[in-house]
């Protein structure tokens, strides 16, 4: 394992975007109505698709 392997970026940077993309989501859904329901419920879903296929390509 090298040290670039270790760096804050390559630990948490996917579950940086996740949050955002969370984040984002939550409150554009709670703040906007119409066909951005359905953008910021993509946004919301992303959470969970990203942790699906995780747990998949871990099992594999």
């Amino acid at each position: 394992m090298s040290r670039k392997d270790r760096s804050l970026w390559a630990i948490f940077g996917a579950p940086l975007w996740v949050f955002v993309l969370s984040l984002t989501g939550l409150i554009g859904a709670l703040l906007e109505d119409g066909a951005w329901d359905a953008v910021f419920s993509a946004f919301l879903a992303s959470t969970v698709i990203v942790t699906v296929w995780a747990l998949i390509r871990r099992r594999r």
